[in-house]
């Protein structure tokens, strides 16, 4: 059982090489009884296709259902991650699901939601070892009576040059490294200690930043008006469709308590330094 803040998730698998790199990305999870509640039970299982039975895979099971194709058996942690944030985005409609990157200072929260390839990963990772506290990298969790954000403390796929760059890093634990995935080389960057022991303390938002890394371009921060910050936000998220007035409430809240900025930068330094000099100029 996986207590990742604002879930809980069962896994089961006979594949020893699975378990250690679980406990290699998850190394701060206590061991709790899978039968206790939990918002997502997950079974991986090794599998041989009949026409190929050479080709070890794996395959991933939710409710006696199997939502994807196999993948290779020593690719069983990512298929656990992916599908296990594809499951938790469809369960877990008592918040507002924005795919963000969350980080925090002294509980005043930054969301920075984005589509993939934007860098968000790899900038929220960086901001956590610039001394941000890490609260998610794939889900920023709303609950919509409070406006607060929940922590998902779940470990950051980051893909291809991306893993050189936040690895170099001396404070920086990844996990293993599987080449030649179906979104490329990903490696999973572990947040630390204090942030797994605050994965139950929320943090007020303040700060909204849309990034966008673009490779030589000069650093641009441009401040975003509350409804296009609304709107941008909605269309960031997994269930704002589905939650109808509630997420629609959610989002005008969002945006109205929250400074909003577009953030194109190249260099994650000039970026970190940015984002905290809005961050202090936040009421």
């Amino acid at each position: 059982m996986l207590d990742v803040g604002a879930a809980r998730i069962a896994v089961h698998s006979p594949i020893a090489r699975f378990h250690a790199d679980l406990d290699t990305v998850y190394p701060h999870q206590g061991r709790e009884d899978p039968a206790d509640f939990a918002d997502v039970r997950v079974t991986l299982l090794p599998d041989a296709p009949l026409l190929q039975p050479w080709k070890r895979q794996v395959s991933l099971w939710s409710e006696a259902s199997r939502p994807f194709e196999p993948y290779p058996r020593h690719s069983a942690l990512p298929l656990f991650e992916w599908g296990g944030n594809w499951l938790l985005a469809q369960r877990l409609n008592a918040y507002l699901l924005l795919h963000a990157g969350v980080a925090a200072r002294n509980d005043r929260a930054l969301i920075l939601p984005a589509a993939p390839g934007s860098g968000k990963s790899t900038l929220t990772c960086a901001l956590h070892l610039a001394g941000w506290r890490f609260l998610s990298d794939e889900f920023g969790v709303i609950e919509p009576d409070s406006g607060m954000v929940l922590p998902l403390l779940k470990p950051a796929a980051l893909k291809n040059r991306s893993i050189e760059v936040i690895g170099a890093h001396p404070r920086a634990v990844l996990g293993p490294v599987f080449p030649g995935t179906r979104k490329g080389d990903v490696a999973h960057f572990v947040p630390d200690r204090d942030s797994h022991e605050g994965r139950h303390r929320p943090a007020r938002p303040r700060l909204v930043v849309f990034p966008r890394y673009q490779a030589g371009s000069p650093l641009s921060c441009t401040p975003v008006p509350e409804a296009e910050a609304a709107m941008r936000l909605g269309l960031n998220s997994f269930n704002y469709r589905a939650l109808g007035p509630v997420g629609f409430q959610a989002v005008i809240r969002l945006a109205r308590e929250s400074h909003a900025w577009e953030l194109v930068y190249d260099d994650l330094d000039s970026a970190i330094e940015t984002i905290e000099t809005l961050l202090e100029r936040a009421p």
